[in-house]
């Protein structure tokens, strides 16, 4: 079973960031370890020029450096639930290997492979 293992203080940072975005819809990149069974983030990163808007967010690859060790993406959704839409599946098929999608009321995360499927999420 593929799990995604995530830091508390990590997944807080996200959540508190999505809270304080919304309506907008905010983005970040978790760093962490690639494991046998997931990865472990440890790390929440906000991506240089940004863009949170009222049903959209993004960020440019080329202002992530290569060696930053980002391993998932995060995104909120302004309303429930918190699931790929078919913009997000096409973004997870082109990028990082996991992503994590949260929504109001920004208390709680899922996670899903690259192909949309949901997996766990740990918090440690």
């Amino acid at each position: 079973m593929v799990t995604v293992r995530i830091r508390r203080a990590a997944l807080e940072s996200a959540l508190e960031a999505a809270n304080n975005t919304y309506p907008d819809e905010f983005i970040g990149i978790f760093r962490g370890k690639k494991e046998e069974d997931g990865a472990s983030l440890t790390e929440l990163i906000i991506a240089p020029f940004s863009t949170y808007g009222d049903g959209f967010s993004s960020y440019s690859d080329y202002h992530i450096p290569a060696n930053v060790g980002a391993l998932a993406s995060f995104h909120s959704h302004p309303h429930p639930p918190a699931l790929p839409s078919k913009g997000d599946l096409q973004f997870f098929s082109r990028s990082l290997p996991f992503h994590i999608i949260s929504c109001p009321p920004f208390d709680g995360a899922n996670a899903f492979d690259s192909r949309g499927k949901k997996i766990a999420l740990e918090v440690v």
